[in-house]
């Protein structure tokens, strides 16, 4: 590969910002609820009667043209992993790249897809709930009904593109396949959002959600560690 077509990849590789921006505004737009909100059945919130309709909508918006966006990185991205696995000698650097490469590809799909489905359930529980006159059994049961035909495909592409990124590009920073720092390993969108989680428990933030759009968040700084690849390919040239 040459040293223009690594440096085009790297400047392809900047769309993610733009599409994590997108994404973390249609997170906080569905994450962010009350103090006071509490728990009322399985993933169902209080808070959920508080996000505004033209909020569902603004992360769906979010949701479509952050993909887009995610696309032109993650597909520039790809090209250089390939390359890189057909160069490898050792067969489990080839196993984490190409796990990477598949969190990756499902991330085209799974990014608008979650914005979507999170969008839905929590719009549907709202008109529901009004629908039953404010009642919350009756509204609980009836959107366990939409939940359950969503849940089987939701989970497993979750857990299937996120663990693939997650396993592949903690496996390819902790065997050095591509040089940088082991310190990197905490840029995996997992990770990411745990530390948020854990900030949003440690300090009294004022509302619920503040570490909504950390995951999303993950996924450009990961983007950041790919980019240091690309530049120490680029440099050897």
């Amino acid at each position: 590969m040459t040293k223009e077509k690594l440096n085009k990849i790297d400047k392809l590789m900047l769309w993610v910002i733009p599409g994590m921006l997108l994404a973390m505004i249609g997170d906080y737009c569905m994450g962010i609820e009350p103090k006071g909100s509490e728990n009322i059945s399985g993933m169902i919130s209080s808070g959920w009667l508080t996000i505004a309709d033209w909020r569902i909508a603004v992360s769906n918006i979010g949701g479509l043209f952050g993909t887009l966006c995610y696309t032109v990185a993650a597909l520039a991205f790809v090209d250089f992993l390939r390359f890189k696995c057909a160069e490898c000698t050792s067969k489990w650097d080839k196993v984490f790249i190409n796990m990477f490469i598949v969190g990756l590809i499902l991330g085209i799909m799974s990014f608008m897809y979650f914005h979507l489905a999170c969008g839905t359930l929590i719009h549907n529980y709202n008109l529901i709930y009004d629908a039953a006159g404010g009642n919350t059994e009756t509204a609980v049961k009836v959107w366990n009904r939409s939940y359950m035909v969503q849940a089987v495909p939701y989970w497993t592409t979750f857990f299937a593109f996120e663990l693939a990124a997650l396993v592949g590009w903690i496996g390819m920073v902790l065997r050095g396949t591509f040089g940088i720092k082991k310190v990197w390993i905490l840029a995996a969108p997992l990770i990411v959002a745990g530390i948020g989680y854990l900030i949003e428990i440690v300090f009294p933030w004022q509302f619920n959600g503040f570490c909504s759009g950390f995951e999303s968040m993950g996924w450009m700084i990961m983007f950041f560690g790919g980019r240091q690849m690309v530049k120490k390919e680029c440099s050897i040239l």
